[in-house]
């Protein structure tokens, strides 16, 4: 994020919005490489899950805020994957790439709720921070 985008709480929030997008790409791609039957695949399941919303959640505060979530950045099709996924992965290298996912968004997080004054854009960014702990905690567990 630029200094002029620290500034900005709209390109803030766009700078999370865009982390849980890679996120979700990163995500989906860890689960293939995981198998069904272990723990690990498990918590990716959840976090998939629970990442839509939080992308849903942050574009609605965009369009309240009457910005274009997309007007800034590219959708998830027009995105390259932000991890290097080739071939097969331990649960180690999953973990280590999503949990280096997760601390990215966290400060990209920290850095939006700073400036943010709209109390809706607050709510669903301490929203997606609270899950954001929960996760990272977890995989750490594992």
């Amino acid at each position: 994020m630029s200094p002029s985008d620290r500034d900005d709480p709209t390109a803030a929030l766009n700078q999370v919005l865009s982390d849980v997008i890679d996120a979700i790409l990163d995500v989906r791609q860890a689960l293939r490489r995981v198998p069904e039957t272990q723990a690990l695949h498990a918590l990716l399941d959840r976090l998939w899950a629970d990442l839509r919303p939080w992308a849903r959640s942050l574009a609605d505060q965009d369009q309240a805020l009457g910005v274009s979530p997309l007007s800034s950045m590219p959708g998830a099709s027009g995105r390259t994957p932000p991890s290097p996924w080739h071939g097969s992965a331990t649960n180690e290298e999953v973990r280590r790439i999503v949990g280096d996912h997760l601390d990215r968004l966290a400060q990209h997080l920290a850095a939006a709720l700073a400036d943010q004054q709209d109390d809706g854009v607050r709510a669903a960014l301490t929203e997606v921070q609270r899950g954001v702990t929960e996760y990272k905690r977890a995989l750490a567990d594992l």
